[in-house]
């Protein structure tokens, strides 16, 4: 009942400009920052922005969590819009980037708010192919599957079932829309700086553009001021990528997500605990509340 009624509100949120969903998440926020939704969110922040105040890192967890409330109210945009509004939400800068001369494309690209639009338009030009968790509740996992399905040609695999028709798909010529920026464990990952944390990185961007000869092209999404919708922005294809040394390879990875973070601080996922795991099983967890965080 209680999904069916989720599942509701969002078909009747979809109606409504961008303007209205903001103000909405604005006001959910503002009441989320002062509740253990917030916990992650000002750890994160705290190790990541030590030169701020206190003060300056509650305002940017509250300027987080109602961007982040704000992509979960348009979710019903993406279910059950029209294409064409979803074209004129989404549009692109540098288009030109990911002309590749055929070959296939590994779309590196962070975790900010607006990564569901971003995988739906990119759906829509692109002929692709990604990973995916199944939803644990099976009516939102139908959802989330139809949206995919109707927006785009895109093949979606499930992770569980490994590496081998990733690679078969890639090499087929589709492009991957990939988010490396999760803490999976420390198997196949490696220790390396993010914000001078050592975190658990994987190595899987690498090692596929080497398996598949695929061009890495980063790119991020990004909400545009003043309810005018997102814009991707495509960067140049990286050069000598992979290098041949997994660690350099993987630290420019990570320089990159970290260089856009800085650039949309309140829209980038600090709600995931990034760094749980850590080098040393011996370190106290790092997500233990109440930390000291002035």
């Amino acid at each position: 009942m209680g999904t069916r009624l989720g599942l509701g509100i969002l078909w009747l949120l979809h109606f409504l400009p961008l303007s209205a969903l903001d103000a909405l998440a604005q006001g959910i926020g503002a009441v989320a920052v002062h509740t253990r939704f917030a916990r992650t969110t000002l750890i994160n922040l705290h190790a990541c922005f030590p030169q701020r105040s206190a003060a300056e890192r509650k305002q940017l967890a509250q300027h987080h969590l109602a961007a982040l409330v704000r992509s979960v109210l348009e979710l019903g945009i993406l279910w059950w819009s029209p294409r064409a509004r979803i074209e004129r939400l989404v549009r692109f800068k540098h288009p030109e980037y990911t002309r590749t001369g055929g070959r296939p494309i590994i779309f590196l690209t962070p975790h900010l708010v607006g990564l569901e639009m971003q995988g739906a338009r990119m759906g829509m030009a692109f002929r692709g192919v990604g990973f995916f968790t199944p939803h644990k509740n099976p009516l939102v996992d139908q959802h989330i599957r139809a949206a995919r399905d109707r927006l785009g040609d895109v093949v979606m695999l499930e992770r569980k079932k490994g590496l081998r028709p990733l690679i078969r798909a890639i090499r087929d010529g589709r492009n991957l829309y990939f988010l490396p920026d999760m803490d999976f464990g420390d198997r196949d990952s490696i220790f390396t700086p993010f914000f001078g944390i050592p975190t658990a990185t994987v190595t899987t961007l690498p090692w596929l553009a080497g398996m598949t000869g695929a061009v890495v092209v980063p790119c991020v999404c990004y909400q545009l001021p003043d309810h005018a919708g997102y814009e991707i922005e495509f960067f140049p294809a990286w050069e000598n990528f992979p290098s041949g040394d997994k660690v350099a390879d993987v630290q420019r990875m990570n320089a990159f997500i970290e260089a856009q973070a800085c650039k949309y601080p309140e829209q980038y996922f600090w709600s995931h605990k990034r760094f749980r795991t850590r080098p040393d099983a011996a370190e106290p967890y790092f997500y233990r509340w109440p930390q000291p965080l002035d």
